[in-house]
């Protein structure tokens, strides 16, 4: 091979010549943003579902008016288009927005002729129109019951822990709160007073710490008042024990289940409808268990839609025998994972020694009401009394010891304390819970409790995957509240874009 003939440095080495990136040099550009963004990309469909709603709630605090005085103001509608296609890439931070509109095609074609917003007005939007963003909220859910993708038949309940923008180091108790608001109260006060200091910095860096002041003086009054009200709820010894964060007052300190970390935290719960996977009710709370939670998700729900769910469908942790009573007061069809009563009994009569033969179920009830009963060696158990264990009720009763001493079954049926006598609880169970039971035994029912997880975990995950709400950014329950349902709000307009065919992903 004959080698082509080039320069050689000393000591024979051959230089090859290469075209190499020059990244000090200006260079100007053409971008054919409509070309970027064509057919199909989700920021055309966003800009379409936003020239559908009705942004007019958005628009009422705006005071400049046409041909009068002032500056114009933004268009909601731009505003909210950044936000969804901010949302739909990940994006939580205005400032990565505002940064992104410098050279992103599709934030470009959504600001058209505008050369882009700055980060703080993209936030006061974010936050400033609560009432508004859940009307809007409410006009996609419309628009989705009129395109045929949402009916209420079967709505799917579950609830995901979201971090809080506490730190874990910023929980303390009521002595040290009480100490550092003492603090935050003097310095607002010396900074109040200080002439001089405010005669040797200019009067906007004094303004500034004066603020900075008064913001930690508030965030304590908060945290001190959080305190007293948990302290309030609290019973003895576990007064003492309450702690509460002093940066975010209302974050409550939850145990993941991915990892099982224990960190700052709300609860994000979710209604999502069965037909296409659509979330029709968002509510945030602080306590970590999803038990007290079910009701007011439907209240929500008849509130959004001026009718109740057919039929919910929820986990073991919503299957309470308060909800199965609630839910059939409510005259909606549950469906969940009730715990089994009998295994909890069979592990009781394990541990106590007693032969499984000798449950419960091996002694007859005789008499009406709540009557005696009798064993299985023929002998009578007189009632003794009610009893209340895991929000269950019981009746109770108690054997007489000789006759339990002399009997042959003793010690399978009471190997301990036989002088005085057995006693059995047996399980008062309520109408509706014995209905739920016999309907949760039938293949239907058990079909549909199999359909929950595809459902229900499915916007959990979108939303943490896809959105990167795995930590809020903005503190305290409103305005993580809000954050939560900027989120939701996307995931139902990424899910309508889909189903209208303007997105060309398989899947959202």
């Amino acid at each position: 091979m004959i080698e082509p003939t080039c320069e050689r440095e000393a000591g024979g080495t051959v230089k090859r010549r290469l075209r190499r990136a020059g990244r000090t040099q200006l260079a100007w550009k053409l971008i054919d943003v409509n070309a970027a963004v064509g057919e199909g990309h989700k920021a055309r469909a966003i800009v379409d579902l936003v020239s559908r709603l009705d942004v007019s709630r958005f628009e009422e605090p705006i005071r400049s008016l046409e041909h009068g005085p002032g500056q114009s103001a933004l268009d909601p509608a731009l505003l909210i288009s950044l936000w969804i296609y901010g949302y739909s890439e990940g994006i939580g931070s205005g400032r990565e927005l505002a940064r992104r509109m410098k050279f992103e095609p599709a934030l470009l074609w959504i600001l058209g002729d505008r050369e882009g917003v700055c980060h703080s007005k993209l936030s006061e939007f974010r936050t400033g129109h609560g009432e508004a963003l859940r009307d809007l909220f409410t006009q996609l859910l419309v628009l989705l019951e009129s395109g045929g993708w949402v009916d209420l038949a079967r709505v799917m309940q579950d609830g995901t822990k979201i971090q809080a923008q506490a730190g874990q180091d910023s929980f303390r108790r009521a002595h040290t709160i009480e100490q550092k608001l003492e603090q935050a109260r003097e310095m607002v006060t010396e900074l109040e007073q200080q002439e001089e200091e405010a005669a040797k910095e200019s009067a906007r860096q004094h303004a500034a710490r004066q603020r900075a002041a008064r913001e930690r003086a508030e965030r304590l009054e908060e945290a001190w008042a959080e305190m007293q009200r948990l302290q309030a709820a609290a019973a003895g010894e576990g007064r003492d024990k309450v702690r509460v964060s002093v940066t975010e007052p209302e974050a409550r300190r939850m145990k993941h289940g991915n990892d099982g970390g224990i960190a700052p935290s709300y609860n994000l719960q979710l209604s999502t409808d069965a037909q296409a996977r659509i979330i029709v009710g968002v509510g945030l709370t602080q306590e970590a268990g999803d038990g007290h939670q079910l009701l007011p998700a439907v209240e929500r729900i008849e509130e959004e839609w001026q009718r109740r769910p057919a039929q919910v469908i929820a986990d073991g942790g919503y299957t309470t025998r308060a909800n199965i009573v609630g839910m059939a007061a409510l005259e909606v069809d549950f469906v969940g994972s009730l715990g089994d009563v009998q295994a909890r009994q069979a592990a009781a009569l394990k541990s106590s020694g007693i032969g499984a033969r000798y449950g419960p179920a091996a002694f007859v009830q005789i008499g009406e009401g709540r009557g005696s009963l009798q064993c299985p060696a023929g002998r009578v158990l007189g009632y003794v009394r009610r009893s209340r264990k895991r929000g269950l009720e019981y009746f109770q009763y108690q054997a007489d010891g000789k006759d339990c001493r002399s009997c042959p079954h003793q010690g399978e049926c009471c190997p301990k304390r036989a002088e005085r006598g057995r006693t059995v609880s047996i399980l008062q169970e309520l109408p509706e819970v014995v209905a739920f039971q016999e309907k949760m035994e039938t293949e239907e029912a058990r079909q549909a409790y199999r359909q929950r997880g595809n459902v229900a975990e499915f916007p959990n995950a979108w939303l943490k995957e896809k959105i990167g709400l795995r930590k809020f950014r903005l503190r305290g329950m409103v305005k993580a509240g809000l954050e939560a349902l900027w989120a939701c709000f996307t995931y139902n307009a990424m899910q309508w874009g889909r189903l209208q065919g303007q997105l060309r992903l398989a899947a959202v």
